[in-house]
């Protein structure tokens, strides 16, 4: 809807700045809204944290508008305007948009405090097909392919319903696919270079790709017996904490009933204790140590440690110990929450990995630090079949990421056991499966049958970020082209598209006729 409402405005002028700005606001206030309940602490509405919201809506506007302004322009530089086209170039057209909105967002959630946080890609959490793709591109995949799907959509809308060739008759002159009449063109390269069908196409790929490693995902295509499908399990249950509660005691007590009830594996919530000072610490990891040895489970504890006499500074840390009563790894949260955590110290950048005997690989992650894909990457880069994630969050915002890290899982080929307090707690595995979900408010526990997966090998644990970084390098061609002199440019283009066609063979030398779509541009102007 944007991109049509700014390719109405014509050709850009004093004129278009009010419809520009308009937008813009609009947007701003959209996202401004959306981000305001993210900020909200307590069950009561507090307005002071609007103005952080529309801050947040103004940069997240700025950026989204961007991809459009870079489309229109290449449009009106490269394609004629007032009648419809295939061919390369409007092919090439169709991808503009995406691929810039593919680079800006790959900086940002590089650079950015909350990490991938309201990316678009995870609004298809419940269209499987899609969130398969994000094993082969990650979230940028799924980006670009939901901005080309409405460049699509928008082309077609424009051609079929408002075009002014339609109603002017200068459609008479052009087949149904906007090649001349009386050219020759095969059937192979109508669909090759149409837009429309090469984005149905590569969907069509998409969704068969998604569809197939979803229901393959415990070898059960073709209707193999149930008992051939079932893999072992493991135990594993959550204590929900409340660090305003800090209920030491009774959070030992659960995780030992929890054990005695056959519990392997026994977390805690994120920050379920404070721990005040070395003397305070040391009597808590030597209980925990006692009843990970006496019960033969892995425990893994989690609390505030302040470095601060004053009580301020702290550590959001996870330690997780093992059947002997060992620490096998001692984790602190690499990216507190950005405006929340602000007396939070920040650990180093590195996720832990240990190897168990029976449940493969184990890695840990604090909540918040599944917002950011390139960190959990470490799991897919180090083949951890578990990740244990304690987690604490506030009003519905717990729902929403335990939506957006289950990505996490299908990207590097992992089971998630998630424990979340006021969230909730949740079991996904790499084939974003769910074996577990149950909402906990602060208290009570959650046990679940954990698949004893191995890690799986995807296409993005092996190319990583490849797509965002050709989309990076490609944004910066197409800027080129927008900004270097029309007579340039087109020489640039018309020399790409003629190699293009020779090698297509769509020549005919014994005739010398041009069999192959001839795609139209505006006249090269030679002078300056």
């Amino acid at each position: 809807m944007s991109l049509g409402y700014l390719d109405r405005l014509g050709p850009w002028s004093l004129a278009a700045i009010f419809p520009n700005l308009y937008l813009f606001a609009c947007l701003t206030v959209g996202t401004g809204l959306a981000y305001a309940g993210m900020l909200q602490m307590t069950d009561v509405w507090d307005n002071s944290q609007m103005g952080i919201a529309f801050l947040i809506g103004l940069g997240v506007a700025l950026v989204e508008m961007i991809p459009l302004w870079i489309h229109l322009a290449w449009q009106r530089r490269f394609l004629p305007q007032g009648r419809f086209q295939n061919g390369p170039q409007a092919l090439l057209s169709t991808l503009i948009a995406p691929t810039i909105w593919v680079a800006l967002f790959t900086i940002i959630y590089a650079v950015s405090p909350i990490g991938s946080y309201g990316s678009i890609a995870y609004s298809q959490f419940q269209l499987e097909p899609i969130v398969q793709w994000s094993s082969v591109a990650g979230i940028a995949g799924i980006e670009f392919l939901m901005v080309w799907a409405s460049v699509i959509m928008y082309r077609a809308w424009d051609r079929h319903v408002s075009s002014d060739a339609s109603r002017d008759g200068a459609s008479k002159d052009w087949s149904s696919i906007g090649t001349e009449s009386h050219r020759r063109v095969r059937p192979f390269h109508r669909l090759l270079f149409a837009p429309t069908p090469t984005f149905l196409i590569v969907t069509l790929f998409v969704f068969l790709y998604g569809s197939m490693r979803f229901w393959n995902a415990t070898g059960t295509f073709y209707m193999k017996p149930l008992d051939n499908t079932m893999l072992p399990t493991v135990k594993a249950s959550c204590v929900i904490g409340n660090s305003d509660a800090n209920d030491e005691p009774g959070y030992f007590d659960q995780t030992i009933e929890l054990a005695k009830g056959g519990s392997e594996i026994v977390i805690w919530s994120e920050g379920a204790v404070e721990m005040y000072n070395k003397s305070m610490l040391n009597d808590f990891w030597s209980k925990a140590s006692n009843i990970s040895n006496t019960y033969g489970i892995y425990l893994g504890v989690t609390y505030a440690e302040y470095v601060d006499s004053s009580l301020v500074w702290n550590k959001n840390m996870f330690t997780l110990f093992d059947p002997k009563g060992q620490v096998a790894f001692e984790y602190q949260k690499a990216h507190p929450v950005a405006m929340v955590e602000t007396t939070v110290i920040a650990g180093p950048n590195k996720l832990p990995v240990v190897d168990s005997d029976r449940f493969g690989r184990l890695g840990g992650a604090i909540c918040f630090d599944m917002d950011f894909p390139n960190f959990i990457a470490q799991a897919g880069d180090q083949k951890v079949d578990m990740l244990l994630q304690p987690s604490w969050t506030w009003g519905s915002i717990g729902r929403l990421e335990a939506t957006i890290q289950s990505f996490r899982a299908v990207e590097q080929g992992l089971t998630i056991f998630r424990c979340g307090s006021w969230a909730p707690s949740t079991v996904w595995d790499p084939y974003h499966q769910i074996f577990g979900y149950k909402y906990n408010l602060g208290s009570g526990n959650f046990t679940a049958e954990v698949p004893l997966r191995k890690h799986v090998a995807t296409i993005y644990t092996g190319a990583g970020n490849l797509w965002s970084y050709l989309c990076c390098a490609f944004s910066i061609v197409i800027l080129i082209l927008v900004i270097t002199p029309k007579r340039y440019s087109d020489r640039w283009l018309e020399a790409v598209e003629n190699r293009i066609w020779r090698q297509k063979g769509t020549k005919d030398n014994s005739s010398n006729e041009e069999v192959g779509p001839t795609i139209h541009t505006q006249p090269i102007q030679e002078s300056a």
